[in-house]
């Protein structure tokens, strides 16, 4: 019995990590694609009927919570993303669209989220430990780009490192487990502290 008792709660544990696994390659995935198209807000519409447009443009810096592991339940980051369409043809109907990113605390649960979705793009599991480590991108008057550490008010965008720690819910063996995930993200616009990211 306590054989049998142990290959079955090792295989649990196996079967854990094997889907967390697969979890965070999506994740991250969705992560990936959504953060690195963050913009300004860019508004064509405004544009339209013109033959020759210009984009006008207004800060949609990349919000994000400073202290994300002991931040309650709801947005740790917060993000725009604006796509432009022109159109050439009389009578120059050029259009936008937004869509407002979030990544939400929900207990143990990391959830990707968008306005234009009812549900989560994408969601990671039994989360014990999440960090931030962030960076300003400047540039120079001559155009040379260098990294600066923290928040700066001249960046023109982002390096953000996301870590996470996951760790096994109560009942399993190994309950010391802990899992270790992080992947960096080179962000268009810059960043902005803010302990309830949201627009």
């Amino acid at each position: 019995m306590f054989l049998y008792k142990r290959s079955t709660e090792t295989f649990k544990i196996t079967l854990w990590k094997q889907e967390r696994t697969a979890q965070a390659e999506i994740f991250w995935s969705f992560m990936r694609k959504h953060l690195e198209e963050a913009t300004n807000h860019l508004d064509l519409d405004s544009q339209s009927g013109d033959s020759n447009p210009t984009v006008p443009e207004e800060p949609r810096p990349i919000k994000i919570h400073p202290t994300p592991g002991s931040a309650p339940d709801g947005n740790i980051l917060a993000w725009n993303v604006s796509t432009t369409k022109f159109d050439f043809s009389p009578p120059f109907a050029h259009t936008s669209e937004h869509n407002i990113f979030s990544l939400a605390k929900a207990g143990k649960r990391l959830e990707l989220r968008s306005s234009s979705s009812p549900r989560p793009l994408a969601k990671i599991e039994d989360i014990e430990d999440i960090s931030f480590t962030v960076s300003s991108i400047i540039k120079n008057t001559a155009n040379e780009e260098s990294i600066e550490a923290g928040f700066s008010a001249d960046a023109i965008g982002t390096l953000l490192e996301i870590s996470l720690t996951l760790s096994p819910p109560e009942g399993y063996i190994a309950a010391e487990l802990k899992i270790p995930y992080n992947h960096k993200f080179r962000v268009n616009v810059s960043p902005h502290s803010d302990t309830a990211p949201t627009y």
